[in-house]
């Protein structure tokens, strides 16, 4: 549960006083540095936008309707989303739109850089195992590892997500063969597998992986496996 709360800044992880040095980093970069870059935008405005970006996290992202909580047009909303990603505190992830089928959703995902800043800038307490936020976060922190080994790689295969406009999701798609669903049971069902199959109705996948707390076993839909989520 360590990267879970704390995310993945090496400084912060080592700190007795975590919690302290986030809102630190917080401070001194995110709400210096980052408004400094916006500042012909309205460095209120982009200070009130911030907390709500962080919100929006592992959500698709809603210009206009962010435009109506902040009373801000959407296409300045855009450019503070367009901003972060400038400057690398954030990243869009891209709807997967191959599918025929079943209509794919367009709208791209949102993600901040670190769980641990996230978790500062809403103000969570300590996420625990079993809450929703667990659910949130999980699949925030599988995000980033996922996005860091394709980059430490240098991969040059796509990374995005599919949602249907019938509702059926699957987390992330990696090129055109491998699709996860992040999950937080710790006993998955069939009901949990019906993203991932009706998406490998419509494509040729090679793997299909479920992030879970459940162990591996033999008994899951052909082509499926499980894998313990390693959160700590």
């Amino acid at each position: 549960m360590e990267r879970i709360n704390k995310g993945r800044l090496p400084h912060i992880l080592s700190s007795d006083y975590w919690q302290e040095d986030l809102d630190s980093y917080i401070g001194l970069y995110l709400k210096e540095e980052i408004s400094a870059e916006g500042i012909k935008r309205g460095i209120e405005n982009f200070s009130r936008f911030l907390g709500i970006a962080a919100l929006t996290c592992s959500e698709q992202i809603n210009y206009t309707s962010i435009g109506n909580d902040l009373g801000l047009p959407p296409r300045l909303v855009k450019e503070y989303y367009q901003l972060l990603e400038d400057t690398l505190v954030a990243y869009q992830l891209s709807a997967y739109q191959k599918t025929i089928k079943r209509k794919p959703v367009a709208t791209s995902k949102f993600y901040l850089f670190d769980l641990g800043v996230t978790n500062r800038l809403l103000k969570r307490g300590l996420i625990e195992k079993g809450t929703e936020l667990y659910g949130k976060a999980l699949e925030h922190l599988v995000f980033l590892e996922i996005k860091a080994y394709l980059s430490y790689t240098r991969s040059s295969e796509t990374f995005t997500y599919w949602r249907s406009t019938s509702q059926f999701e699957v987390d992330f798609v990696i090129g055109d063969y491998l699709a996860i669903k992040v999950k937080t049971k710790e006993l998955t069902s069939n009901r949990d597998y019906k993203g991932l199959l009706a998406l490998a109705e419509e494509i040729k996948l090679k793997r299909l992986l479920v992030i879970c707390n459940e162990p591996p076993r033999e008994n899951c839909p052909k082509k499926l496996k499980l894998c313990p989520s390693n959160s700590s």
